[in-house]
């Protein structure tokens, strides 16, 4: 399934292109993420619509990027880490520890300005 999107991000961005993959720069696009997914809310977009629409946008893109059936392994991948990470959860609540939250205050404070979506006119 590849999206008119999809062949606009792959000429604009080819995925030929080495890629300076470390964990600096997860971290970063993480947080990127998370300002767009913060910013659409609070301009008032219903969460759970923003949250579909970013997941079918990057599901369609990795899919378009890799195929149908590595975008399915990867959804996998992530179910189980889920899973695993509720099982841990659990544990930890069941022996009397806190649950550990996934992103620190510090990230918090080096997340990106909420207001570039705004600013953006691609958006409108």
């Amino acid at each position: 399934m590849e999206t008119a999107a999809g062949r606009r991000i792959e000429k604009a961005h080819p995925l030929s292109e080495a890629m300076d993959d470390t964990h600096q720069l997860r971290e970063q696009l993480s947080r990127a993420w998370q300002t767009t997914l913060d910013a659409a809310i609070a301009q008032g977009m219903p969460t759970l619509a923003v949250i579909e629409t970013m997941s079918a946008v990057a599901h369609a893109r990795f899919a378009d990027s890799f195929g149908p059936a590595a975008a399915a392994n990867y959804l996998q991948l992530l179910a189980e880490q889920l899973r695993d990470i509720e099982q841990n959860e659990t544990g930890n609540l069941i022996s009397g520890e806190q649950p550990q939250d996934f992103v620190s205050e510090g990230d918090m404070e080096m997340a990106l300005d909420p207001n570039w979506l705004v600013g953006d006119k691609s958006f409108e």
